[in-house]
């Protein structure tokens, strides 16, 4: 888990955020776009935003007034926007229709702070609002949740308050129905007072406490059932069959995979190493399981590279760097490979196999994810089905790049 770094500043928590890297401020031509959306499982919309390189950046207003929070630009000079997820919208007018069909606009380093947490991020500003893509708003909700729970823990622990410093957090979870062709968008709820009581009262482990029974435990058990909790796993020799499940995520798969029904307390001491920590991602979340699959069949040496502390959408721009001499980052559709993961704008999953053409063109990819269809299937969104997630899925090789907003692949070297 990321550092906590926590200050009171007039009322509000604030959580040191990430530090992802970026191109310098350049000027791109944003064209005129829609995206369908649907927020809080209501009506499908379309919704107007600007494209830059393949990707949608739409205006901060409108997400977040379909999600009945505040947001208001930042005042110290810095770009970007505060979203305040327990206050309302200052004014729900309908915002002005975006009728220009493209223009020059600066594309720079700007921050999107969610609940008193600092992310970075790219954005514009134009005819005085703010765009940001999509998924941002899903990463900064995901890394002011990491540091709240973060406080939680440890305001439990230490045994001098009765409750936590907020009872409540308000996230933003952003799901693909690749049914649909949708982008479901979902405002969600997590009991801080609730997670407090079961941490002081011993029935949940933090995270570090986890940590540390686990190499304990390693210490003194015997080292083949040590390895049967995270043994690297050979590379395939044939394709895989379709709903297939690979991975090895849980320790004893008649345990449950979570302690409580609403699915938001994982039960850590189940899951196998490669997916017991959150460095990447909640346990539920892509990310998470793109990365501890990729640890499972690729081995601890690329535990760092490129997960910690940077967004999906940065992840193959970070693998190129010399910050991550174990991966590297592959921008060519066609150079996909087995054991890596593919990258789209929000979403990660991983290719486990792929079948070629006589000419070594790409025909159709074996890949497994988690986290995609769960709100089509009735599913929690940003939870773990063991039963659902992880199952290896079958797709022609241009229906798989085309998903929408393909980013790149993270190999190991």
């Amino acid at each position: 888990m990321k550092k906590l770094t926590t200050m009171l500043m007039t009322g509000v928590l604030a959580v040191g955020g990430t530090a992802t890297a970026f191109a310098d401020t350049e000027y791109k031509t944003a064209m005129l776009h829609d995206a369908k959306v649907r927020f809080n499982d209501g009506e499908i919309q379309n919704i107007w935003c600007y494209n830059i390189d393949g990707y949608n950046f739409v205006r901060a207003r409108d997400i977040t007034n379909e999600l009945d929070v505040a947001v208001s630009a930042i005042q110290n000079g810095t770009a970007g926007v505060m979203v305040d997820p327990h206050n309302k919208p200052t004014s729900t007018t309908e915002a002005e229709k975006l009728t220009q069909k493209t223009a020059k606009v600066k594309v720079e380093k700007g921050e999107l702070i969610y609940d008193g947490s600092v992310s970075e991020a790219e954005c514009f500003l134009l005819n005085g609002r703010y765009y940001f893509k999509l998924a941002d708003f899903a990463d900064a909700s995901k890394y002011a949740k990491e540091g709240t729970l973060e406080l939680v823990n440890i305001e439990a622990k230490a045994g001098i308050v009765t409750e936590p410093f907020m009872q409540t957090f308000y996230g933003i979870e952003i799901d693909w129905d690749d049914t649909e062709k949708v982008i479901d968008v979902t405002y969600t709820k997590i009991n801080l007072q609730e997670m407090f009581d079961d941490i002081r009262s011993g029935k949940v482990l933090t995270l570090a406490e986890e940590k540390e029974s686990k190499t304990d435990m390693g210490a003194e058990e015997d080292t083949d059932v040590v390895s049967k909790k995270f043994q690297v796993q050979a590379p395939l020799t044939s394709a895989p069959e379709e709903g297939e499940i690979l991975a090895n995520i849980l320790v004893d798969d008649s345990e449950a995979a979570y302690l409580d029904n609403a699915m938001t307390q994982p039960n850590i001491a189940n899951y196998t190493v490669p997916y017991s920590d959150m460095e990447a991602g909640m346990i539920g979340q892509c990310t998470w399981y793109a990365r501890g699959r990729m640890l499972e069949t690729v081995g601890g040496h690329i535990k760092e590279n490129p997960f910690y502390g940077s967004g999906v959408n940065n992840w193959v721009k970070k693998a190129q760097s010399e910050d991550c001499p174990a991966v590297d980052g592959v921008t060519d559709p066609y150079a996909i490979q087995p054991r890596s993961i593919v990258t789209w704008e929000g979403h990660a999953a991983f290719v486990e196999w792929v079948d070629y053409d006589s000419e070594g063109n790409p025909v159709k990819v074996y890949f497994t994810e988690a986290n995609a269809n769960h709100r089509s299937t009735n599913r929690v969104i940003g939870a773990y089905y063991p039963d659902f997630d992880a199952t290896v899925k079958v797709w022609d090789f241009d229906k798989f790049i085309n998903r929408g907003g393909f980013i790149g692949y993270v190999v190991a070297k």
